[in-house]
């Protein structure tokens, strides 16, 4: 459900910006030297590492305020190596044992609205009708042609998803197998997929990471049928997971105005 309150949610959601970091070519030892920097600079709260297909080695990390990352990341070179900051939207999704309004599992009734929504003034699609949702992710957020260069790397990103379910054990990622993989799929084909990763902290938590050309380009991502299935099918109830968040970055620091209607 939709909030601005991540205070029960892990360390990842109560951060307000994620620094990329990334360099060309770079060696393993230039990327544990990055994430104990990072590990090391005030606001610090997690970090990960990533590799291209074309060598480039990067260091994603997460911290508490904005002034932190700006801090830490003075103290960086800028001789062949890459930047970005991505500031937290103001809302975002808590579920479960993280949601600091209650403990409840369910998802919101409307999708966030495209840029394309926001100008017309039409009302998103519902999440659990399949019609309009279907439609709406089998096309692009925005044109591709001239002047729409492709993003390749996440320091390139526009926008970033982040967040993280809380499953009830073995048996329940086995069931996810199944909606994950055609998910994952669904989302490589989009325009506007960057990167993305997954990681797991104990017992039964795992948390998803990605990275899209622009917010639509993610938005849309949202819309994708495998995408919205997996959602309500977290979301019923506790047979299949006891918590969930979301939170969504973007790269300039000025972000949207809180809004009513809904995402998960």
């Amino acid at each position: 459900m939709r909030t601005s309150d991540f205070s029960l949610a892990p360390r990842q959601a109560r951060a307000d910006v994620v620094v990329v970091l990334e360099r060309a070519g770079a060696a393993r030892a230039w990327q544990r030297g990055a994430r104990r920097a990072a590990r090391g600079a005030s606001g610090h709260r997690w970090d990960t590492a990533y590799r291209l297909r074309d060598g480039a080695r990067g260091v994603i990390a997460w911290f508490t305020t904005a002034d932190d990352a700006a801090a830490f990341l003075a103290t960086r070179p800028t001789d062949g190596e890459r930047h970005r900051a991505l500031h937290a939207e103001p809302e975002g999704y808590t579920n479960g044992v993280w949601r600091a309004e209650g403990d409840v599992m369910a998802h919101v009734e409307r999708f966030t609205p495209v840029t394309r929504e926001v100008e017309r003034g039409t009302v998103p699609p519902l999440v659990a009708a399949p019609g309009p949702a279907r439609r709406a992710g089998a096309r692009p957020a925005r044109p591709r042609g001239a002047g729409v260069p492709e993003v390749r790397s996440p320091a390139d990103a526009q926008a970033l998803f982040v967040g993280a379910t809380r499953y009830r054990g073995p048996h329940s990622w086995a069931l996810l197998s199944r909606e994950w993989y055609p998910m994952v799929a669904a989302m490589r084909r989009l325009p506007g997929y960057v990167w993305h990763g997954v990681y797991w902290e104990p017992p039964f938590t795992l948390g998803t990471i990605a990275f899209f050309a622009t917010r639509d380009d993610l938005l849309v991502f949202a819309r994708v049928p495998a995408h919205r299935r997996l959602m309500r099918w977290v979301t019923q109830g506790r047979r299949h997971g006891t918590g969930g968040w979301i939170r969504l970055h973007q790269a300039a620091p000025e972000v949207p105005a809180a809004r009513e209607d809904g995402g998960r």
